[in-house]
């Protein structure tokens, strides 16, 4: 008989699992998270940046107006929960790749839909010795990015602490559904949760993932910035190095650094920055992408004690606190589920 009843079981203690975490506790329910603890995971592994103007054409990304006026304000509290600091808000500033691009955002500029998120817009280079943004760029409000292996060292210290955390590989097979309940060895819960990334081996989850593996690096040069520098790669500064990033391939799903990953890196590094540097340390981790770049939360079509939270991909950072609260709203019957995230929506 299980000795032990939460509310919630959740499967994995990545930033899903954490902000999940997090957010039901804050409502004192009662959980437990079952997490393996592996260095190679794509939480441990990511650069943690966070933009509100992405992609090649540089437009807001999908829900900016929701997420990012509140989302530094969230860290900050949960950085207050857990005694540390991993926030680094740091404005980005993307370079003008042609005069097409540097109209294209003087016209931008006084556009409603994007002037709370632009800082300024310069015409001229910002002067940083190498760099090459002749034609100016803009810089971007509520950016920067958060020490993920710091926050989620925090979390499961945190977790630990109240007595909610168990270092284990999850046995799907010790897993037994019951109609209003499940069981998982000396634990009953009401729902079990799975914040596992990709779900490989998830048998109950045949879902569309579209995982893709990046590579990271670590680079020593003469260089001062108050920017993140973003355009082709990102280069994030952090005090003596910068992070360079970063890669995207859907094959090859290793987490393990591979040579043409870090040759792409340095031959796009090459367009944004002409000085000399040394790479210090290289690493490379595997997103869990969806089919149309959006999350998967909600609850299974055939076990309703059954839940995901999971397939945050590349803007992780952005997602999680927003969409835990979101998630834990609808488990509670305080709303209903967002359509455009539904794992239902792949059935």
């Amino acid at each position: 008989m299980p000795k032990i009843k939460v509310d919630y079981i959740i499967i994995g203690q990545g930033l899903a699992g954490s902000w999940l975490a997090h957010e039901m506790l804050k409502r004192d329910l009662s959980i437990l998270v079952i997490d393996k603890d592996i260095k190679a995971t794509s939480s441990k592994k990511a650069a943690g940046i966070y933009n509100p103007i992405t992609g090649r054409k540089m437009v807001k990304t999908w829900r900016a107006d929701q997420l990012f006026p509140t989302l530094e304000s969230r860290y900050r509290l949960l950085e207050k929960k857990l005694q540390t600091t991993f926030l680094h808000p740091t404005p980005i500033y993307r370079p003008f790749k042609n005069i097409e691009d540097q109209n294209d955002w003087d016209g931008k500029i006084a556009d409603v839909g994007h002037v709370d998120f632009v800082k300024e817009f310069k015409k001229e280079s910002i002067g940083y010795p190498d760099v090459r943004d002749e034609l100016g760029g803009i810089s971007v409000n509520y950016s920067g990015y958060v020490n993920l292996p710091k926050m989620l060292a925090a979390m499961k210290t945190f977790l630990q602490h109240k007595g909610v955390y168990r270092h284990e590989v999850f046995d799907y097979n010790k897993l037994i559904m019951k109609e209003h309940h499940v069981q998982y060895e000396d634990i009953s819960a009401d729902k079990i949760i799975f914040c596992e990334g990709s779900l490989p081996d998830n048998p109950y989850w045949n879902l569309p993932f579209r995982p893709v593996r990046g590579e990271i690096m670590d680079i020593k040069i003469d260089l001062k910035s108050d920017y993140i520098i973003n355009q082709g790669v990102f280069m994030i500064p952090k005090g003596d190095r910068f992070t360079v990033g970063s890669t995207y391939d859907h094959n090859n799903l290793t987490y393990e650094p591979q040579a043409s990953g870090i040759k792409s890196l340095e031959e796009r590094l090459s367009k944004l920055y002409a000085g000399k540097y040394e790479i210090i340390d290289k690493r490379a981790g595997v997103r869990p992408a969806t089919h149309d770049r959006k999350p998967y939360i909600g609850l299974h079509e055939t076990h309703k004690t059954l839940g995901i939270f999971n397939g945050f991909g590349t803007k992780g950072v952005s997602l999680t606190p927003y969409f835990a609260k979101h998630f834990v709203d609808v488990l509670q019957g305080d709303s209903e589920i967002d359509e455009e995230v539904h794992v239902q929506r792949v059935f």
